[in-house]
């Protein structure tokens, strides 16, 4: 196949394989590549790079190059999205077909809005080429406009070719980054860069120091009892917004989800103990917050919510816990067990929030003691503390 590439496209699968295959962001890549190509004489005004993502929020990434600009990348998100001008478009058409596709700009006419811009803008060429990849779930395309000129046999032949060596190294980063947002969606951030790095092995767990969040809805059964599945699952994922974006903010890691119920950590390695329980802190409040305005608003005719939550610090052994080919990351040992009882005492309070005697020694903050009480599964009885 060499034998049929051009000099120009030759010295820039060479740089692909000895150079590019080494640049691992993706941006870096892109630049690079597109660099070379206008060096190489190619009359390039306009690249684009569309990337089909496997992500929960975003559809697809989106990086163009203009001739004398910086390179602008956009995400496409799942909710927000406008996808009537996806569904008209080169990218759409190249995605159905896995063909490339050409519109000479400068003498035929199109109904495509992306295309009929460019023309406006004076481009005269475009040229679109699928990226070929393995996963034919995903899809993939590279974009070429000419402003000053078309595009000649030779550059169509030589931009084709150029797309196809290009291909590869784009999915082996496309892949990475699939990998890497999965297991942060479904693991935690933390978590998920341990297993990616190679922690997959049943009972390798490293033994940290953390604060540990629990927090669950109350009321929950009942509720579940009188409402269709899909108000229950808008009903959960209402309140796990809420409490998945406090503890993100202040640097926690949400672990699992158990119902109607949240575990996360808060790691004191890197830290003093009293900064993780500062941390802790900062995110019950935010998410005390975050309820209290969901209360008073009721968007969208929804109940309110009604809530508990607990705070310990211990150690706690942090790694891989399941079958032999069913694994879970998460946190294991006592202290995982007495934050999680704390709810039940909570609930016996009628306290929103309560947290532990080692918690509130070490949180550096006024805490007001509401009784000692027996913790189930505990032999000895907890002093509970709230905050004042």
């Amino acid at each position: 196949m060499n034998a049929f590439l051009s000099d120009r496209v030759r010295s820039i699968a060479d740089w692909l394989l000895l150079e590019g295959n080494q640049l691992f962001d993706i941006d870096l890549l892109f630049a690079q590549l597109v660099d070379r190509i206008a060096l190489a004489g190619i009359p390039i005004g306009r690249v684009s790079l569309n990337l089909e993502l496997l992500h929960p929020e975003v559809v697809g990434e989106g990086r163009v190059w203009l001739c004398g600009q910086a390179t602008g990348t956009h995400r496409l998100n799942r909710v927000d999205t406008d996808m009537s001008e996806y569904l008209n478009s080169p990218v759409h058409r190249v995605d159905e077909t896995g063909e490339p596709y050409r519109l000479r700009l400068a003498v035929e006419d199109t109904d495509m809005p992306l295309l009929a811009r460019l023309k406006r803008e004076g481009f005269q060429d475009y040229f679109i080429a699928p990226i070929q990849v393995q996963d034919k779930h995903r899809s993939a395309a590279m974009s070429f406009a000419a402003k000053r000129t078309e595009f000649s046999d030779q550059d169509i032949t030589d931009l084709t070719h150029i797309v196809a060596a290009v291909s590869p190294i784009l999915e082996a980063r496309v892949v990475r980054n699939i990998a890497r947002d999965l297991l942060a969606t479904y693991l935690g951030a933390g978590a998920g860069d341990r297993v990616y790095a190679g922690q997959i092995s049943r009972g390798d767990a490293d033994n940290i120091f953390a604060a540990i969040l629990f927090a669950d809805l109350r009321g929950f059964t009942r509720f579940t009892a009188d409402n269709l599945s899909t108000t229950v699952l808008e009903r959960l994922n209402h309140w796990f917004d809420l409490a998945v974006d406090a503890v993100e903010a202040h640097g926690g890691e949400v672990l699992k989800f158990m119902g109607d119920g949240m575990l996360a950590i808060f790691p004191a390695d890197m830290m003093n103990p009293r900064e993780a329980c500062g941390h802790a802190l900062a995110a019950a409040a935010t998410l005390h917050n975050a309820v209290t305005a969901w209360n008073e608003a009721c968007p969208n005719g929804q109940s309110r919510i009604d809530y508990g939550l607990s705070l310990h610090l211990g150690h706690v052994a942090f790694g891989n816990i399941g079958g032999k080919r069913r694994l879970d990351f998460t946190v294991v040992g006592p202290a995982v067990n007495l934050a999680s009882r704390l709810l039940e005492v909570a609930k016996v309070l009628d306290s929103h929030f309560v947290v532990s005697t080692a918690f509130a020694g070490c949180s550096g903050r006024m805490m007001r003691s509401v009784g000692v009480h027996e913790v189930r599964g505990l032999d000895q009885p907890e002093e509970i503390f709230v905050p004042c």
